[in-house]
């Protein structure tokens, strides 16, 4: 196709025709070539003249997501030009191509006799242009839950033979030791950090599987956090973290172990956050019988939860200020708690941090 060709110039008047073409430059692109990048500037306008260009959003592992292609008598490049923002997308050749760069001084002078079209498109291009982020961050999350799934059934699956000679090398050990209250109790705790660990795990790739079925059970919220205690002790022995766990007799139907994942998420949370502003703090687990629901609150007095994170403190894969972890935990949490038929919410300032959980007592 030759430029005069190019719907987009048969569409300039007559009296233009001749200055626009002079202002506009032709490029012979090999395959793969990039035309501009994500979050380039907006400095021209493009038209295609001979074969394919692919449109792409760059991904967290550094490959491109291919989000649209366009052929010959097409025309893109317009959006940032249009609205002055960082290209959204980026631009490569599929195979060879030959596309017409239109400058932006000159694609404004083609348009400036048109202001209120301009204004239409305006608008236009910026409802696309959210849709279009708004698509891709859903196609990467999706991807990102399928990596997590897949992942964490390959470590069950890698730490299934070990679990069961830890597990049966502590029965052994039990038995042949019965009559040893503290060796007795070493094994049951093991016992019991094996079952947590594939608890985690299995909760982990039942979130990313969508998955939130609960075991329901009676539970005595003292025994729980008995339970959370005995289980963190080791690493709860910490001089600068004052710990208060608190059931105050209140009961309720629930499933324990996902309980218990709430409890050990939102506490770690809260000593992380107290070690990593290097001050001496308490968090506090306090529960409350308010009739049909129980509540339990969460709190501490540490630097509160970053502003930038607030409001989107309970999507997957949001974190801020910790080295390790993978984002997911507070998601978690929440989708426990709705699981529960529940609600969780949490107050937060420079003085602390404070969630407030409520659970039917009945499922």
């Amino acid at each position: 196709m030759k430029l005069e060709e190019h719907p987009f110039i048969e569409s300039i008047s007559s009296e233009r025709f001749d200055s626009i073409l002079a202002e506009i430059e032709i490029l012979d692109l090999a395959p793969d070539t990039p035309i501009f990048e994500e979050q380039s500037d907006p400095d021209a306008l493009f038209l295609i003249l001979e074969g394919q260009v692919a449109f792409t959003k760059n991904k967290n592992d550094d490959s491109r997501q291919i989000v649209s292609e366009a052929e010959a008598g097409s025309f893109f490049g317009e959006v940032g030009v249009f609205t002055g923002e960082k290209r959204a997308l980026g631009a490569r050749t599929i195979g060879q191509a030959r596309v017409a760069c239109v400058p932006e001084p000159t694609v404004k002078r083609i348009i400036e006799d048109a202001e209120p079209v301009r204004r239409i498109l305006q608008s236009v291009i910026h409802h696309l242009k959210s849709t279009t982020n708004h698509y891709m961050d859903e196609v990467m999350r999706t991807e990102k839950f399928a990596l997590v799934g897949t992942m964490v059934s390959s470590i069950l699956h890698d730490f299934k033979n070990p679990f069961s000679i830890i597990s049966l090398g502590s029965s052994i050990i039990q038995q042949r030791y019965a009559d040893d209250p503290k060796t007795a109790k070493i094994c049951q705790n093991m016992e019991s950090q094996i079952r947590r660990m594939v608890n985690m795990a299995n909760d982990l790739a039942a979130f990313a599987r969508g998955e939130h079925e609960i075991e329901v059970a009676h539970i005595s919220l003292d025994k729980l956090f008995d339970q959370f205690r005995e289980l963190n002790s080791p690493f709860f022995n910490d001089e600068s973290v004052e710990l208060k766990l608190a059931g105050n007799g209140v009961t309720l139907q629930g499933d324990a172990s996902r309980l218990l994942r709430i409890l050990q998420n939102l506490v770690g949370n809260a000593i992380d956050a107290l070690h990593t502003a290097e001050i001496q703090g308490k968090v506090e687990v306090l529960a409350e019988d308010a009739g049909d629901e129980a509540i339990i609150r969460v709190a501490d007095d540490g630097p509160g939860i970053p502003p930038d994170i607030r409001e989107n403190f309970f999507e997957p894969f949001v974190t801020q200020g910790k080295n390790e972890g993978t984002g997911l935990g507070t998601a978690i949490v929440k989708s426990i708690v709705l699981a529960h038929k529940g609600s969780i919410d949490f107050e937060t300032n420079a003085r602390g941090t404070t969630f407030t959980i409520r659970l039917p007592k009945r499922q």
